[in-house]
């Protein structure tokens, strides 16, 4: 970099020299023509600029007596319109297109100084206009409008000179008012003198090549520009002004003093057009070659730096690649590509990328029978203290830079399926261990309590209740535990039939009457009076019975004492709902997303949370889903800040009111 800051400074200090040189011989040479010539063309120069300045202030007073003439025409022709048009209604536009559009349209054939024609109601609304998109928009807020509608009779108003954005043309906006027999303005004509108007005035008085024509406004705003282009404020010209009351505009002629002397002049600027040309295509020539360079020296510099960063990136990939826990195998099918990690190599008992491949094809399907979905296959390999492993191959056909890939992800999943058998067993032994002993244990304790609960002290009574709930809490924890597994293991027999709704909620009813009558708390069935005495679902009666139970169960514990659950079903032309309804505490908001987790967190403190195993809620949404249904519940809570707390179950499946009727039993 340090190297090529002379250089730099030198390549730019050489184009700046030679400018110097050539502006100073450039300057020399027209010092030297001006000097030799002012004595012989002074007595010439005073003659050419006066009469050019005669010249142009004829032209000036010639142009704009054009204008006014012409517009005296077209606004006597604008008056006559005006009066035809002074009786007519000007509510309904269709009407006055089929009334007077033809008559608008001659006007503006037949006025020659006008381009454009619209008519603008009182309230600013164009009703006609030759522009059909200008037909319905509002132009009450225009300045030309505004001064229009204050006018008299045989009056108009010209308005600021307007550039258009779709044409690029100026023109410059004139108005009369419409005014109808009773005095009253009833809207505005509108119209335009275009730059055509003023180009066909200015034909007629015949324009020198050399002028500039501009006709504007006192505060410079241009109505038309006619001949050369506009020049720099400094360049010398001879300019005459002449004011068009009649448009309240400037007519603005101005001549080059330098193409008034053409002649004196010719000479001088086609040497220096000549040498400018010449200069600035060496300097563009110089500049694009400088820029070029530099173009290709950075490019040069950003290649180098990517293939850094290519090289960095390709080394920080091969790290996480070859380091990742889970083993990877990549291979395509015309064996030209073999790659492995360390974690593949060790599970598959290798120790290079050719030999990981060689055993992996043999334990998956063959290349050519692979699909891009993802396939996982439980493959088992014997590794080097020669122990059978499983592992799980999560096989992917991709395809990567025009070649088709197979890309595997090995997972030893050796422990899982120990944990797995090991959970199996426990509940297995769970079950014959623990669920005979408990029953048995229960029912001992409710016989005991039941014959002699009246006869034994009141603080062994006690001992007595709590022993039995424990038990009872233990055989639900193991009910629930065997049915979770039985959930997990696609053990769980569900048998279809088709059930009354009403029997499912009369023993749903029958069977938890007790448990209510214990706690205290009331079981009321609800139907709704327009609901069908006969609606049907297709479920399992024994697990539909479980569901209920589940939920009632649940909305006794939460109840206070002397309290009602509700219970019902809603019945329409698809669905039955069934609904389980306290007046318990209800959910707090923070809990919603945990209700149906397995073991969840307790949703209340210990003095509000009733004792259960967790898993109530989780078994009851599996068995709901399994057999076609969705379960949701609705709960205003005390911790919410509700004054009337209570949580509402809901448990839909679709109505099957075809087949034969099932008794729903338990």
């Amino acid at each position: 970099m340090v190297s090529t800051v002379p250089t730099s400074k030198g390549a730019a200090e050489t184009p700046s020299r030679a400018q110097a040189l050539f502006r100073g011989l450039i300057t020399a040479v027209v010092l030297t023509y001006f000097a030799g010539l002012a004595l012989l063309t002074w007595a010439d120069y005073n003659r050419a600029t006066t009469r050019a300045e005669i010249e142009l202030e004829h032209f000036a007073e010639l142009y704009e007596r054009a204008v006014d003439a012409t517009l005296s025409v077209a606004n006597v022709r604008m008056r006559g319109l005006i009066d035809e048009l002074a009786t007519a209604l000007l509510d309904n536009p269709d009407r006055f297109e089929a009334q007077y559009g033809d008559v608008m349209a001659a006007a503006v054939n037949s006025i020659e100084q006008v381009d454009s024609l619209g008519l603008i109601g009182a309230d600013g609304v164009v009703l006609w206009a030759t522009a059909k998109p200008l037909m319905g928009r509002y132009l009450g807020d225009r300045a030309y409008f505004q001064a229009a509608i204050g006018l008299g009779v045989d009056e108009y108003t010209v308005g600021v000179p307007i550039k258009s954005r779709a044409t690029g043309r100026r023109f410059t906006p004139i108005a009369w008012p419409l005014i109808g027999i009773d005095g009253r303005v009833r809207g505005v004509l509108a119209s335009s003198l275009g730059e055509d108007y003023y180009a066909q005035l200015l034909a007629a008085d015949g324009l020198e090549p050399d002028m500039h024509v501009e006709v504007v406004t006192a505060k410079g705003e241009r109505a038309f520009v006619a001949g050369q282009a506009s020049r720099d404020p400094d360049t010398p010209v001879f300019r005459a002004r002449k004011a068009i009351p009649a448009l309240d505009l400037y007519v603005d002629v101005t001549r080059s003093k330098a193409a008034v002397m053409r002649s004196y002049w010719q000479r001088t600027l086609v040497f220096g057009g000549l040498a400018t040309i010449l200069f600035l295509t060496v300097i563009n020539a110089a500049i694009r070659a400088r820029r070029q360079s530099t173009q290709l020296a950075q490019a040069l510099r950003n290649s180098e730096r990517d293939r850094e960063r290519i090289r960095a990136a390709q080394s920080g990939f091969d790290a996480i690649f070859e380091n990742v826990g889970d083993g990877i195998i990549v291979y395509n099918g015309n064996n030209t590509l073999y790659r492995s990690n360390r974690r593949a190599r060790a599970l598959m008992g290798v120790s290079s990328d050719i030999e990981a491949v060689d055993q992996l094809r043999k334990l998956v399907p063959p290349f050519a029978e692979m699909d891009e979905d993802a396939a996982v296959h439980r493959i088992h390999i014997r590794n080097a203290a020669h122990e059978n492993m499983a592992v799980q191959c999560r096989v992917m056909k991709m395809h990567l830079q025009g070649d088709c890939i197979s890309y595997n992800v090995l997972q030893d999943i050796s422990a899982e399926e120990r944990l797995a058998a090991a959970r199996t067993a426990f509940v297995m032994s769970v079950n014959h261990e623990l669920s005979t002993p408990l029953r048995s244990l229960a029912g001992s304790l409710e016989i005991l309590h039941e014959r002699f609960g009246d006869t034994i002290p009141k603080s062994a009574g006690e001992l007595l209740t709590m022993a039995t709930r424990n038990a009872e809490r233990l055989l639900v924890l193991v009910n629930d535990i065997q049915t979770l597994q039985a959930i997990d293991q696609q053990q769980l027999s569900i048998q279809f039939e088709r059930v009354a709704v009403s029997d499912l909620l009369s023993e749903a009813i029958a069977t938890n009457s007790g448990y209510g009558a214990n706690r205290d708390v009331r079981l009321k069935m609800r139907t709704a009076p327009d609901a069908p005495q006969d609606a049907y679902i297709r479920v399992d009666p024994v697990r539909m019975q479980q569901i209920l139970s589940n939920l009632i169960s649940n909305a006794i514990k939460y109840t206070p004492r002397g309290g009602t659950v509700k219970i019902g079903a809603d019945v329409d032309q698809e669905k039955v709902t069934f609904y389980v309804c306290d007046a318990g505490p209800g959910i707090p908001r923070s809990a919603h997303d945990r209700m149906f987790k397995r073991f969840a967190d307790p949703v209340h403190s210990r003095d509000t949370q009733a004792y259960g195993t967790g898993l109530g809620l989780a078994i009851t949404e599996e068995l709901v889903t399994r057999q076609g249904g969705d379960i949701s519940f609705e709960t205003q809570s005390v911790e919410d800040g509700s004054e009337n707390p209570g949580t509402t179950f809901f448990v839909r499946f679709a109505r099957d009111d075809t087949g034969p009727l099932q008794k729903a039993s338990g």
